[in-house]
């Protein structure tokens, strides 16, 4: 027989208990809950005006108890269940990310939840905590949110969670601290980092690599010496590496062939040299032929010599927005995102960063508005 619940008063308050069935540590308990319907008011004076918010949460409680997996606690459900699914379906850089989210964000709050007791107010809340916690930015309590969006979407489409995603239409909190503005490498920059280089032609290459095609990071690691058309003049891009991972780029339109400009060739010829003028490998190889970690390299070498040289550096991702910049000034958005691999909306959004008006603009201003003075 279906229950009911029974509604009580307490103070200035309604509340409705009830019983519902949890799995913990894989054996079901039926257990008690109590939860308040109302603030005791004008409106909700007596038991039977509340008979429209008992009649909704006991509906859902009966929806619950048909997805048996919705009454699992949420801290097992994520990591039995959807985490394992997430390693499967997703690429290394991606799952290390969303695992790192879950454990320093999500799971110290979650303790005590349930997979089916999330509302949109409970994962506002949770938010709102992080960002005032850990003073994050705008950008990952979005990332955060998108984490969570997938566990519970994941739950919904495998039949373990009944109705909508709790996850849909939650705002960002206001606690959380706009992020930092990103910034391009300037053609001067990049001027004075590759003459600070002479002499070290690993860092340079790396340098002039990223600055001269605009690959990511990971692809710059993946290119080989076996895939640089001499004849042709470009590096087949089709590989991208994360830690010692090898998989390929992050979308389908960043596996791409890039241009080797002269200026170029020549600082990857002072590389294939300096190496003993290898047939294969890759190109960015460590001393057991694995692809170094840019990262370690920017800390170790590049930053020493740079600022000895008195020059700012300002990330890796600073050259290939450089390089999407430069692009957009001598074509249209359209070729700069196919250059960098990206859509043109990513791509106009994250990496053109130009200091002057763009030329297209100003010839379609100059044109729309000549004439007005007689």
């Amino acid at each position: 027989m279906a229950q009911h619940g029974f509604v009580f008063r307490k103070g200035r308050s309604w509340f409705l208990r009830y019983r519902h069935n949890l799995i913990v540590d894989g054996e079901k308990i039926r257990k008690q809950k109590c939860i308040k319907l109302a603030d005791y008011c004008d409106r909700y004076r007596r038991e039977g005006d509340l008979d429209d918010l008992v009649a909704e949460k006991m509906a859902g409680v009966r929806q619950a108890a048909k997805c048996p997996k919705s009454g699992q606690m949420f801290t097992a459900y994520v990591e039995e269940t959807y985490l394992p699914y997430a390693k499967r379906t997703t690429k290394p850089s991606t799952y290390a990310g969303r695992k790192t989210y879950w454990e320093h964000y999500i799971k110290p709050r979650v303790a005590k939840c349930a997979l089916r007791d999330f509302t949109t107010a409970i994962v506002y809340s949770l938010l709102d905590d992080v960002a005032h916690t850990h003073r994050v930015n705008v950008g990952s309590v979005s990332k955060l949110r998108a984490v969570l969006y997938g566990i519970f979407q994941y739950a919904i489409n495998t039949g373990d969670l009944p109705g909508g995603n709790p996850t849909e239409g939650v705002i960002l909190p206001e606690s959380a601290t706009k992020p930092k503005p990103t910034v391009a490498a300037t053609r001067e920059e990049v001027q004075a980092i590759l003459t600070a280089l002479k002499g070290k032609p690993v860092a340079r290459a790396a340098v002039g690599v990223m600055a001269f095609t605009g690959v990511r990071p990971g692809e710059a690691r993946g290119l080989r010496w076996e895939e640089w058309d001499r004849v042709e003049q470009h590096i087949h891009v089709r590989r991208s590496i994360w830690h010692r991972e090898e998989g390929e780029p992050k979308t389908e339109g960043s596996i791409r062939f890039v241009t080797v400009t002269d200026e170029l060739r020549g600082i990857l010829l002072d590389l294939w040299n300096a190496q003993g003028c290898p047939t294969g490998g890759y190109i960015f190889a460590g001393r057991k032929g694995q692809p170094i970690i840019l990262d370690n390299m920017a800390k170790r070498v590049l930053r020493p010599v740079l600022e000895e040289a008195k020059i700012e550096w300002h990330g890796w991702y600073a050259l290939r927005r450089f390089h999407g910049t430069q692009v957009r000034m001598h074509a249209d958005s359209e070729t700069s995102a196919k250059a960098l691999g990206n859509s043109k909306a990513v791509a106009d959004k994250h990496y053109i960063k130009p200091q002057t008006v763009l030329p297209d603009v100003r010839k379609a201003v100059n044109s729309a508005v000549s004439g007005l003075v007689h």
